[in-house]
């Protein structure tokens, strides 16, 4: 019997050796796109299309509570209308910033504060390396990239599937999932709250693997869930019911309109950000009225689909745009904000890397706290790549290392140095470089600065070949995490259950 299952609790203690991950800090002010007038009109209109068009919700559960909290809810169609001072009401309700604990407290983390934590790439059907190509997903692709996420420093959480294991049957792939990221990785992970038993199932997975009760779990997040509105203005029953069983337990929602301007949005940025900003403020105030403080990320995405083919647009001008500007509405909130990472390249390439690191300029600037899909993500979504993971872990710790002021504490030193040298020196020898070489510049760990004939000798590999080499290297490296005897018999006696409870029934 597990020491949970007894009503005790085994001690949460940080592994001993000094932790890989460490937080990035934001080295820069968001930005303000908006101005003062025009932030407080996004305001307004999204309140106003809350109150004369309103949000369609389609759990008939959700109603009563809608209604009891002040909204008037036409029963025919599910259309519910937020007077504003209801939606401000509940809004301030919602904490500005919270705590997620992992499994490895080293892991934890805090949101709303001037880190940005990445996470994983996630929910792509299909897998890519250079050796067998793209194909879809499996258990064992999901386990390798679990794998090298939680070997990666720079991501801090998993997003979700890092690829869809689509040869596990989908009636029963949260258990072997939930599994999975708590034996081969102890970072917080996600929940897909589609419907009440997928997250019950993982509220029990978790609390089992973290050798806690559930009102211990209830009192502090470790698990996240992303609830996309169907926009425009529709919020699926199976996500309310996953969403409003997350609030009830005290966990996290992204709150994600995902809204494609053209197609689920109106074309123009200014329309978008308005219908965008009004799916996520109203469904924030309504999980307010579920459950007081109940955490939640302001997740709206505002990106075009390319008019010649019907297919999203990642890392484009108007992302970018869009980004700073959700980031600003955010701010006013004074909600944590959760943002997306990706590109629409087909392969490991240059336009894989720029249209990427548009994104992160993006996230950095415009205040973001969370980032899913940060590793590996391309094809628009519908493909994780293996060496894609790798670069962008790359460019990722590049933005990490940079500053924003600079250090004069040594400059009596250096002034001393540029006296030792003289006119016409080098400083390579030198006492203040010879003191410093190692740690005073950032340790790339895929880059080549080799000189060109190097490189050639070596056999001229490119950014993605190197890439291929490294993700191998990691995963032969790889070392699963301690995790306690009791607690994994917990878990595999708890999937074998329910396996056979849920047999092959719909849930």
């Amino acid at each position: 019997m597990s020491a949970r299952r007894q009503g005790r609790r085994t001690k949460e203690v940080a592994p001993a050796e000094a932790p890989t991950f460490k937080p990035i800090q934001r080295p820069y002010a968001p930005i303000d796109l908006l101005t003062a007038e025009e932030e407080e009109r996004v305001h307004a209109l999204s309140l106003q299309v809350l109150e004369r068009i309103g949000l369609k919700f389609m759990a008939e559960r959700s109603w009563p509570i809608l209604e009891a909290n002040g909204c008037a809810v036409d029963r025919e169609t599910g259309i519910a209308r937020f007077p504003p001072e209801v939606v401000e009401h509940f809004l301030a309700l919602a904490p500005s910033e919270f705590t997620m604990r992992a499994r490895n407290r080293a892991h934890d983390l805090h949101f709303g504060c001037g880190d940005i934590h990445f996470g994983s790439a996630s929910s792509a059907p299909n897998v890519l390396d250079m050796d067998r190509g793209r194909r879809p997903g499996t258990q064992k692709d999901f386990e390798d990239l679990v794998k090298l996420n939680q070997m990666i420093p720079t991501c801090a959480f998993h997003s979700g599937h890092p690829v869809e294991p689509i040869d596990t049957p989908v009636n029963t792939r949260h258990l072997t999932s939930m599994r999975s990221w708590q034996t081969l990785s102890d970072k917080v992970t996600r929940v897909y709250a589609i419907g009440e038993t997928r997250v019950r199932d993982s509220l029990e997975m978790t609390a089992l693997a973290h050798g806690i009760t559930r009102d211990e779990l209830a009192a502090e997040p470790r698990l996240h869930a992303s609830i996309s509105v169907n926009s425009p203005l529709v919020v699926d029953e199976p996500l309310l019911e996953g969403a409003m069983e997350m609030a009830a337990n005290g966990q996290a929602n992204v709150i994600s309109p995902v809204a494609f301007a053209g197609a689920m949005s109106p074309i123009t940025l200014s329309g978008s950000l308005i219908q965008c900003n009004a799916e996520a403020i109203g469904v924030i105030a309504f999980l307010q009225m579920v459950r007081a403080g109940a955490p939640c990320f302001y997740g709206v995405l505002t990106t075009p689909i390319d008019m010649k083919s019907g297919a999203p647009a990642m890392g484009v001008p108007e992302t970018v745009t869009g980004t700073l500007s959700n980031g600003q509405m955010a701010r006013r909130y004074k909600l944590p904000q959760r943002l997306m990472l990706g590109s629409s390249s087909n392969a490991p390439d240059a336009q894989g890397a720029y249209e990427t690191m548009f994104s992160l300029w993006a996230g950095v600037l415009c205040g973001a706290h969370c980032v899913y899909h940060a590793h590996g993500w391309m094809e628009a979504g519908l493909t994780t790549g293996f060496e894609k993971t790798i670069i962008d872990a790359e460019m990722i710790g590049m933005m990490g290392a940079l500053s924003g002021r600079i250090d004069f504490s040594d400059a009596e030193e250096a002034i001393a140095a540029i006296e030792e040298v003289g006119p016409g020196g080098h400083f390579l020898g030198s006492s203040h470089t010879m003191a410093r070489y190692q740690t005073a510049f950032h340790a790339p760990i895929l880059s080549d600065w080799r000189p060109y004939e190097f490189w050639e000798a070596d056999g001229s590999p490119d950014t993605a070949i190197r890439a291929n080499a490294k993700w191998k290297e990691m995963l032969a490296a790889y070392e699963a995490p301690n995790l306690e005897a009791d607690r994994a018999e917990a878990l595999n006696a708890f999937v074998e259950r329910r396996s056979r409870e849920i047999g092959n029934d719909e849930i």
